[in-house]
Order: C-alpha cells, then structure tokens, then sequence
C-alpha cells in the first residue's frame, strides 16, 4: 500500500489546530505579539531575588510594636512579611501582605518572640523566595509593655 504524502491544506489545517489548541488557562494575564519575522520563542524570567538586609527593629522601648525594614527587590511591586513566635527556623506565618515599601510596622504584639522574614512579589504572579529570618530575636516582655533586643 503506497503511502500517501500529506496535502498543503492538510498541514496548514493541523497548524491552525494546534495554535488554536495552545491558549492560555482562563484567569491567565498572558498577552502574546508576533514582531514580524518571529520565530514565535517564548523565554521565561528567573523568580525575582529573595530580598536581604532584613532587619526588625523596636519602634520604642516601651512600645508593642516592631518595624522590618529590608533592601528593596529590584522590579518588585508588593512584599509580605512573615512571623515567627518559636524559633528563627521555625514556621512562618503570613502577617502582612501587599506592602509597597521597603518597610513594615507591626501593629500591638503580644508578649512572646518574634522573627520575621520577607517575601517580594514582581506584579501577582512572580514571587521570591523568603529571606533569611531577621538576626535578632525580638521580645515582648510578659507585662507586655517593653520591646527588646539583644
């Protein structure tokens, strides 16, 4: 039986199928243009860097609250700030989200220890890795009253 070669209308037929086939999921903000020429490649950007410097520090000595701060992500548009009440490598909790500057003041905390850590986020979609946990442990002293640090 001799095989029968594939008509020009055929192929083009199964193209359009399959850029028809090939959309995004709906929800998805993808755009796609063609310059003319295009090849049609597609490459991806690396996550954005996880941000570094994070520091927390006591808004008063005898205040409730704590401010993080950390060098800004380049690209980022939102970060969120992660607690920790047990150890610098326990879990984190999301605390703050959609913060657009490079620092966060805590509102009243309850006695206890806390770390913190950040994440940054480049639009909704792109977001980095957490930061290293703050260096120092901060205390809310058990009459609730002093924020300290070594």
């Amino acid at each position: 039986m001799a095989r029968t070669p594939l008509a020009p209308l055929s192929v083009g037929v199964l193209v359009a199928v399959l850029l028809v086939s090939v959309v995004p999921a709906a929800g998805s903000n993808w755009t796609l243009a063609l310059a003319a020429g295009s090849k049609a490649e597609a490459q991806a950007q690396p996550a954005p860097a996880a941000p570094t410097g994070v520091q927390d520090v006591c808004v008063s000595s005898s205040g409730r609250t704590v401010t993080v701060s950390w060098n800004p992500v380049a690209d980022a548009s939102t970060y969120t700030i992660f607690k920790s009440t047990t150890t610098s490598t326990g879990s984190y909790t999301s605390t703050a989200t959609g913060v657009a500057t490079d620092s966060w003041t805590s509102g009243t905390l309850a006695a206890g220890n806390y770390w913190f850590k950040v994440e940054a986020y480049v639009g909704t979609k792109w977001v980095s890795a957490q930061s290293a946990a703050t260096p120092t442990e901060t205390t809310i002293a058990t009459s609730g009253t002093e924020c300290q640090q070594p």
